[in-house]
């Protein structure tokens, strides 16, 4: 099911702005904090506002690639242009790391407006006479969602400004940054409390969290903190559930085809022919931009690196790129067949003589800007398989890691491993998750967690105690007197 959440009403009080006259202005239009949160339909309204912040520009829509990839090995320095947005695109991939770039500007805005509708739900929805059932159920899908954008802050930013309660404009400009690895504590505490109560399989409309989805983000979470054996169980339970399984056609994960599959823990709903693009409340992909029938969006490269990636009969390489190699690859572009790449009528101007092929419609009119409405995975059951293995690995278990692997690699039609050397399987096991998730957003990040930020991306100008970390909008800091950029470390 694809649709747009619609901005509600509600979400003018949600959102606790950083204008003192937005805080103090008093509303006319009839709703208000006092007459709001009565019923079981204030209450789901709330929820879909809390919810729509995954679909904005900061979260899951454009800033995943921008600050996830762009920056990272697998995209070319070279991506991006001198227009509107390309050179943000450029400046996150060369490391010219400016506090007002628009797409990490956007991940600080995006993910505080969760966070304080999450907190505004949270507080004003245990007195709502409702069912209890269902109560309990959307009050664990909210605490889900606060540690989700608490996570996007925190990979992006590190120590940020940290509160779980509704606050008024003076006490949030009183904040301060605060240790990561409290609001780590926090993420984790709002996960393991949400699961319990949510539910195996999503309730309609499709893209809510599930008791799966939470499993496996918190695996995630383990990860990053190195908590192995955390990780290893929260995995394992995903497995057991019995529910997610690999689809068969890898591609079809990325051309629209296979949209809210047995592989998707959970999808952001890109939604086609909403507000264009560029408009920050729109819910298409951001795909446009690496089109190849549009002249302007070379903004999103593969870099001569990860054109190298894959092994020989790895069937992954044609569906994460197009390159115009002998013999050529081929794409369907306008819905008449697939047509040799690059030729009309294709762009005739390419980086690297590649294309991003992830996130393309397949057959649909790639000329039309807001048809890009293929979904993005934000947990996927190929990752926590992978999540598995590492954990595993770390842990000692080199031999039990094979399993999780080698159902990745059966899928992409390679050879399975059997090394059960712990260093040699741990790069084996990085190789194969960047390969595996590769321009989907996690590999400046995974690089992050495994320390070889500088090893790996120095040659693209990343300088250690300077870009771990973007600079936070420059407006917040006039804003909050207690709140410094990121000090070198």
């Amino acid at each position: 099911m694809k649709y747009s959440i619609l901005t509600l009403f509600l979400a003018a009080f949600l959102v606790i702005g950083c204008k003192e006259d937005f805080i103090t202005k008093e509303f006319t239009n009839g709703v208000s904090e006092e007459n709001f949160f009565k019923n079981t339909k204030d209450v789901e309204q709330a929820l879909t506002a809390v919810y729509d912040v995954i679909g904005q520009k900061g979260i899951y829509r454009e800033s995943v690639f921008v600050l996830g990839s762009c920056p990272s090995d697998d995209i070319d320095e070279k991506t991006g242009d001198t227009g509107d947005y390309g050179f943000h695109f450029k400046n996150a991939s060369d490391f010219r790391w400016f506090p007002d770039n628009p797409f990490s500007k956007a991940r600080w805005y995006d993910a505080y407006k969760g966070i304080f509708r999450a907190n505004t739900f949270l507080e004003k929805v245990p007195p709502v006479t409702m069912d209890e059932t269902l109560k309990k159920q959307y009050l664990a899908e909210a605490r889900f969602l606060r540690a989700v954008y608490y996570w996007n802050l925190v990979i992006t930013f590190g120590d940020v400004p940290f509160f779980t309660k509704v606050l008024t404009q003076p006490e949030y400009a009183d904040l301060a940054r605060t240790d990561k690895a409290v609001i780590y504590k926090q993420i984790e505490d709002d996960m393991n409390a949400a699961i319990p109560d949510l539910l195996a399989t999503a309730s309609n409309p499709v893209g809510r969290v599930t008791k799966g989805a939470a499993m496996g983000f918190l695996g995630r979470i383990y990860l990053y903190e190195k908590k192995w054996q955390e990780a290893a169980d929260m995995a394992q339970k995903v497995i057991a559930l019995g529910q997610y399984r690999l689809v068969p056609n890898y591609i079809s994960l990325f051309n629209g085809k296979a949209e809210n599959s047995s592989e998707s823990l959970m999808d952001f709903q890109s939604v086609g022919f909403s507000p264009g693009y560029f408009n920050d409340a729109s819910e298409n992909s951001i795909a446009a931009m690496w089109s190849p029938t549009i002249g302007w969006a070379n903004w999103y490269t593969p870099s001569e690196e990860s054109k190298t990636l894959f092994v020989p009969g790895d069937i992954r390489r044609k569906s994460v790129m197009i390159m115009g190699a002998s013999p050529a690859d081929s794409i369907d572009v306008d819905g008449t067949g697939p047509k040799v790449f690059p030729t009309l009528p294709m762009r005739t101007q390419y980086f690297n003589n590649a294309n991003v092929r992830k996130f393309l419609p397949d057959g649909k009119i790639m000329a039309q800007v807001d048809n890009f409405d293929v979904n993005y995975p934000i947990i996927r059951y190929a990752e926590v398989l992978l999540n598995h293995a590492e954990a595993l690995n770390e842990l000692g278990r080199s031999a039990d890691a094979l399993a999780s692997l080698n159902q990745v690699r059966a899928r992409a039609k390679v050879a399975n491993v059997t090394e059960t050397n712990q260093a040699s399987l741990r790069t084996i096991i990085q190789n194969e998750r960047r390969v595996e998730l590769v321009y989907e957003g996690h590999r400046f990040y995974d690089l992050a967690r495994w320390g070889q930020l500088e090893e790996k991306l120095k040659k693209k100008g990343f300088v250690k105690g300077q870009h771990e970390y973007w600079p936070v909008p420059t407006a917040e800091l006039d804003l909050m007197k207690k709140l410094t950029q990121y000090p070198a470390k």
